[in-house]
């Protein structure tokens, strides 16, 4: 089998190789689909086809031109945090339904009790520049680590979490995701250098036994920026975003069901919290998945 068939009839990712018919593929039942499409993100790492597709990914030109986006770069200065909409194309589309499908993939977080969490890591290295912004995939893999102070949970605990396949999180949709949110950032100019984290996390829920954040209620997470995005949400109630002031007078509550709905903050300026996920009445299963960028200026550290 030729490797653009074997990429179009298993990841229907959207990337240059899939094949017309693929698209007809979306419309089948979606855990059904969503669970095939683990095992063939599964099988293509297997096959070492992942790594392939990442190497003609990492060949394209990493520079993306993004629009300015005045509007969240107001918000962020003068109120902390901004919920303007992303400007999602064909690619971004994709990407977001191939986040969906991969989460179905991603390993249990080990680090976690507070009800049943997926997640996944990926780091991003960019720059701003004339017109907008270069992304590229980076190799590091050391463990992420939040501080006590913020993380009063788990904060201080390295934790390690498999990376998302390169073909997903290099992805051009995803970059145009990142370069979008880091071309309005207030630190942003050209020349700016950003390491991101990339996270793609599911939060499940059953009958008597929700999920919840670690820490649950309001915290900060250490982070400078942080830009959250919908990737599906199914089944589920809760899992509404609050944010409040440095004073915790709260400022805006809100549930995202739009795939590709997003807010950005300015950890620095706000706290936030999400309340815990939890099934609908009759339901036997929810979710909701989420992609998630740290924004990490170069040189930036948290305050101790």
């Amino acid at each position: 089998m030729h490797y653009e068939q074997l990429v179009g009839d298993r990841i229907g990712e959207g990337l240059s190789t899939t094949r017309p018919e693929s698209a007809a593929s979306y419309a089948m039942g979606c855990v059904g689909y969503n669970l095939r499409a683990g095992r063939a993100i599964a099988s293509l790492v297997g096959h070492g086809i992942v790594k392939q597709l990442s190497g003609a990914i990492m060949g394209q030109d990493s520079f993306i031109p993004v629009a300015t986006n005045a509007r969240s770069r107001s918000d962020l200065v003068e109120r902390g945090f901004s919920r303007q909409p992303l400007r999602v194309d064909l690619d971004i589309a994709r990407s977001l339904e191939t986040l969906s499908h991969a989460a179905w993939s991603v390993p249990k977080d080990k680090y976690y009790d507070g009800g049943d969490r997926y997640r996944s890591l990926n780091r991003v290295r960019a720059e701003v520049v004339e017109g907008g912004v270069t992304v590229w995939l980076s190799e590091e893999s050391t463990p992420y680590v939040q501080l006590k102070k913020y993380n009063t949970t788990i904060g201080g605990q390295p934790r390690e979490y498999a990376p998302l396949p390169a073909a997903i999180a290099g992805s051009i949709g995803v970059r145009k995701m990142i370069a979008h949110h880091l071309h309005y950032l207030p630190l942003s100019t050209v020349g700016t250098k950003y390491l991101v984290n990339v996270h793609l996390i599911r939060f499940t829920a059953t009958p008597g036994r929700p999920c919840d954040t670690s820490p649950p209620g309001l915290h900060k997470d250490g982070e400078k920026y942080i830009a959250t995005h919908l990737v599906r949400r199914c089944g589920a109630q809760g899992g509404e975003v609050v944010i409040t002031d440095n004073d915790k007078q709260e400022m805006d509550r809100f549930t995202m069901r739009e795939s590709g709905e997003c807010y950005v903050f300015d950890d620095d300026r706000i706290w936030h919290m999400l309340t815990p996920v939890a099934v609908l009445e009759g339901n036997q299963y929810a979710y909701r998945d989420t992609l998630a960028f740290d924004m990490l200026p170069e040189g930036w550290e948290p305050v101790k």
